[in-house]
């Protein structure tokens, strides 16, 4: 009996040791309850330079996983490729839109929480543009509306 018990106890032990060995995926935040799916939020109009910002979030598993920040002209071009925009930006305000775009993008995916992306000296506006557009996408995953949010531009 004494044998028994502790062949069950040591094989519980081991069990256990080597449960705790499993990967640790990152988990949503608690009460997130994103629902998979793509989710878009945009401005209602052009800004006074004549851009329109936009976030796209991909939701996987309840999880951020894909995040598309930028901004579009009446063209469709994207802010973060247009050369003589970055040309003119960066050394007036040490940054531009093809550096802060992808690193607010890695930010939220890397810390699934809007609120806790890092601020980008000399991308102000464009970061609170980014928080904007990306709450209100998540809303949307919250309730798995997928239709495209547009969010009216306050300048």
């Amino acid at each position: 009996m004494k044998k028994a018990l502790s062949i069950a106890l040591t094989s519980i032990l081991s069990l256990s040791l080597l449960a705790g060995c499993g990967s640790k995926e990152t988990k949503a935040p608690a009460g997130s309850a994103y629902k998979d799916g793509k989710y878009k939020a945009a401005y209602d109009k052009l800004d006074s330079h004549g851009w329109k910002a936009f976030a796209e979030i991909e939701i996987k598993d309840g999880k951020i996983a894909t995040v598309d920040f930028d901004y579009l002209n009446k063209d469709n071009k994207r802010k973060s490729e247009d050369a003589e925009y970055t040309k003119a930006m960066k050394p007036k305000s040490g940054t531009s839109p093809d550096e802060f775009c992808p690193k607010l993008e890695k930010d939220l995916v890397e810390k699934q929480d809007v609120d806790k992306v890092d601020a980008i000296t000399g991308a102000t506006n464009s970061v609170t543009n980014f928080k904007t557009l990306s709450k209100t996408a998540l809303e949307n995953a919250k309730k798995g509306d997928t239709k495209e949010a547009v969010v009216p531009l306050k300048e």
